[in-house]
């Protein structure tokens, strides 16, 4: 049976950003992309998604920015005898003719979407064609290009003051940048409100995101070179009351690749950690807070199991850190692909070790649990405040306690506590009030703690770096029988101290007492 024929596309649409879905309809059709497909067929020219092309900077010596943006084009290859041009139109002959005589090129074209066009220009201008949308605030081709060296420096200064995260945020008469340093945000920059949404744009513009869309979220990726290698920015922009707000996350590659000794663990810490992550099968738990170094932690373990005889398979929301050697897996909920989904296909796979970003809710945790018990080592990270807590909030989850308890190898408990600058830190000794705040009788006579002074080497802030101080419980067979009858926290607890478990109050006292950090600090991040 011969298919129906399909409904030419008129070319006064071809010059529309938007269709309407009736003309769409009209057309047989549903979607941008399906609409161009069918342009593609119509004039027997190649579809090509623009996105997926690198775009050689010295295209833009081929064709002016103004012509390109005019007549809604892209160069995308040339040789020394072909320019290929892509287009929404390929109907504009006398435009084609005239640029193979202008270049001495035979001139081929291909076919893509408005929305793709408009990002290659971008890419390879800087700069975004005449606002085709009705609304206020879009930037100018000046703005665009100020924009352009005000992002730059904003990210050669996080790289440079060895910030975590950059926050771009509008409110209602400026732009304000903020870095986080040593888990702390700090005010680094203001802008006229007026260049807000060409910074914005140029940030969208080099994560791969569409300039287009400003009152949904959308997530990106942008990958950078630097002195000390590459810096990979995790990109999140959210629609506010003044403006969108961008946070990029700087993910540092070598992070991932640290060992155990790098990462702050002590001598006893490390072995601890050792023994759960080299039995055959079990869970091992890492806890703490958002931004508590769990995600470095557990690529830390994974280095030490790493092996080319192990098949170790991780599940991450997102990927944060790429590792040769390992299968690394990103869920995608609007694709169906969630933890739970995924580590289901992951056990299909024949892994040893199985790394699941976080355990999020009941059908992750017993599956992790199950998995755990059929042969598999299990790693994972919970939210909790403390070690202890981890195993009550699995039972929470509603894993029974006959998975818990023979499933569980231990659990990391951590934080992260800001290091004293080494250039202006003091030292004194700790006065009554101070040591009953820590809720101490006494310190060893001569003790000298540091206090947080603050010069230009830390900004004025007193800190410079962060280090973890960490709990570790090894779950024993006294304490399984504790977890498999539902025992209370304050049973465990008292059981986990009778075999030599320490709080993470004792090993931030111990830094205090080497003047590592302050007191401050002590009392911002562990309870007594």
């Amino acid at each position: 049976m011969t298919a129906p024929p399909r409904p030419r596309i008129p070319l006064e649409l071809l010059r529309k950003r938007n269709p309407s879905q009736t003309e769409l309809a009209a057309c047989g059709v549903t979607t941008i992309d399906e609409l161009y497909d069918n342009v593609a067929r119509q004039f027997r020219v190649p579809r090509l998604v623009l996105d997926d092309v690198e775009l050689s900077l010295d295209l833009m010596n081929l064709i002016p920015g103004a012509v390109a943006i005019k007549h809604g084009i892209v160069p995308v290859f040339a040789s020394n005898d072909e320019l290929t041009i892509a287009t929404t139109d390929p109907s504009q002959l006398s435009l084609f003719d005239w640029l193979a005589r202008e270049q001495r090129r035979t001139v081929t074209v291909v076919v893509a979407t408005p929305q793709e066009i408009e990002r290659g220009q971008q890419r390879l201008y800087e700069v975004r064609r005449a606002p085709v949308v009705e609304e206020s605030g879009d930037p100018t081709i000046e703005d665009l290009q100020a924009a352009t060296r005000i992002v730059n420096a904003i990210i050669a200064g996080a790289i440079d003051q060895k910030a975590s995260d950059i926050h771009v945020e509008a409110t209602e008469r400026e732009t304000v940048v903020r870095y986080r340093v040593d888990g702390a945000l700090r005010q680094v920059d203001t802008r006229k409100i007026e260049l807000h949404p060409a910074i914005i744009s140029r940030i969208k513009v080099i994560a791969n995101l569409d300039i287009a869309i400003k009152h949904a979220p959308q997530d990106g990726r942008i990958k950078l070179p630097s002195a000390a290698g590459d810096v990979d920015l995790r990109v999140s922009v959210l629609p506010t009351y003044w403006g969108e707000k961008v946070v990029c996350r700087l993910l540092d590659n070598k992070r991932a690749v640290q060992s155990l000794d790098a990462l702050g663990f002590d001598l006893q810490q490390k072995e601890q950690l050792l023994h759960m992550v080299k039995q055959p099968y079990g869970l091992v738990l890492v806890t703490g807070p958002t931004g508590s170094g769990k995600s470095t932690t557990l690529y830390g373990a994974l280095n030490a199991v790493r092996d080319p005889e192990v098949n170790v398979v991780t599940v991450e929301d997102p990927v944060e850190y790429q590792i040769g050697g390992i299968n690394q897996v990103q869920v995608a909920p609007k694709r169906g692909l969630t933890f739970a989904t995924a580590l289901r296909s992951i056990l299909r796979q024949d892994p040893d070790v199985i790394l699941v970003g976080e355990v999020r809710d009941n059908e992750t945790a017993v599956l992790a649990a199950e998995a755990a018990l059929t042969g598999h080592l299990v790693m994972t990270s919970l939210h909790t405040n403390d070690a202890i807590t981890s195993i009550t909030r699995l039972l929470e989850l509603g894993v029974e306690p006959h998975l818990v308890a023979p499933s569980i190898l231990g659990v990391v408990s951590q934080r992260l506590v800001r290091v004293a600058c080494k250039a202006c830190r003091e030292l004194y000794v700790p006065d009554a009030a101070e040591l009953s705040a820590l809720n101490l009788p006494s310190v060893p006579e001569g003790t000298r703690v540091a206090r947080a002074r603050g010069c230009s080497a830390c900004h004025r802030t007193g800190y410079s770096g962060r280090t973890a101080v960490r709990e570790m419980l090894t779950v024993d067979e006294t304490l399984r029988a504790l977890i498999a009858r539902r025992a209370t926290m304050e049973e465990m607890r008292a059981c986990a101290t009778a075999t030599g478990f320490r709080t993470m109050r004792f090993h931030a006292l111990r830094l205090w007492l080497a003047g590592i950090t302050t007191t401050r600090e002590l009392i911002r991040v562990t309870r007594g």
